[in-house]
């Protein structure tokens, strides 16, 4: 009878454990704080919308929390998340310098973090969350690297000048991108990068820069080329060289401009022949990406350390295949 009792006893147990074990792996109902930059920015806000709208079908709720680009203003707000217990954290960087305290205070709470659009470098803080999903930002920085090197090639311009007009180069992703680049610019050593000019992701200062650049090296035989780290700043050098009266293309005595990210004015650079190519990039994909890997992770399936999203070198030869995901 004993023997009955401790076999029931431990069928009830074991019972108990995977009922509790499967309401663990469920995502429905888990509550995920969504922490981002400004949402009028477009890519922002289309990576919102678009992880919003494949997270709620799954059952989870994410709640916004966006910030102006401010690194205090979002600590305090990791803080109001912690406060309120949500199941997860989703995360943009504002400053990878200024985040690590809050990111130390919801490790100590036990929440879960993980990382979107801008990751840490390496291993930096990589106890401190749990995956980055998203842009592989040194891999944009290489492809954008082989178009330049390509063209460079192509048209008989083997010891071709370069300027690089970027985010902000402080830290976040302008850096890894910058690395990126010179990797593959290794591989033309002619090529040489010149300049690097940080407009922290301004495009009316990335068009000042330009003009004030071509006119620096006008006495020296021009530019050959300028990388524009997004499309937006690639259409300020772009503004800057009409301006300026230089010949935009990819044959040799012009100017050639590659991009970076796809977005609306690349698109439109690359349709009427003023930019060479950009970087697919997409916001919607790294969100539906993201959106999926955090279900699996609520279904009690683990996470790798980085989730990357592909990308590829967009010219006007395939640009009609991602031109509509690009204009958002």
């Amino acid at each position: 009878m004993f023997n009955t009792f401790r076999a029931a006893s431990a069928a009830l147990v074991a019972a108990a454990i995977l009922s509790n074990g499967a309401a663990h792996a469920q995502p429905q109902g888990k509550r995920v704080a969504l922490l981002v930059g400004p949402t009028q920015d477009k890519y922002i806000g289309s990576w919102t919308k678009a992880f919003t709208d494949a997270a709620t079908p799954k059952g989870i709720a994410a709640t916004l929390f966006s910030s102006p680009f401010d690194p205090a203003l979002q600590a305090q707000q990791v803080d109001d998340a912690i406060a309120q217990k949500f199941d997860m954290l989703v995360l943009q960087t504002i400053s990878q310098k200024a985040i690590v305290p809050a990111l130390m205070r919801a490790k100590a709470a036990k929440i879960p973090v993980v990382l979107i659009i801008s990751e840490f470098p390496g291993n930096d803080a990589a106890d401190l969350y749990l995956s980055y999903i998203g842009t592989n930002s040194g891999r944009l920085g290489e492809l954008a690297g082989e178009a330049i090197g390509k063209a460079m090639t192509a048209s008989g311009r083997p010891n071709a000048k370069i300027v690089a007009i970027t985010g902000s180069m402080a830290e976040g992703i302008a850096p890894m991108r910058m690395e990126g680049m010179k990797r593959s610019l290794a591989r033309y050593p002619g090529v040489q990068i010149v300049a690097i000019e940080d407009v922290k992701w301004n495009p009316a200062q990335a068009e000042r820069t330009a003009g004030q650049v071509l006119a620096r090296f006008s006495a020296q035989g021009g530019l050959d080329g300028i990388y524009g780290m997004n499309d937006s700043l690639a259409n300020g050098a772009i503004q800057a060289a009409l301006a300026a009266g230089v010949k935009l293309g990819t044959d040799k005595g012009s100017l050639t401009i590659v991009g970076g990210n796809c977005q609306a004015p690349g698109v439109k650079n690359l349709q009427d022949g003023k930019m060479a190519a950009t970087v697919r990039m997409i916001p919607a994909e790294e969100a539906k990406l993201a959106a999926t890997k955090i279900q699996e992770f609520f279904e009690g399936k683990p996470l790798e350390k980085r989730h990357y999203i592909e990308h590829e070198i967009v010219t006007s030869a395939n640009l009609a295949a991602t031109a509509a995901a690009c204009s958002y």
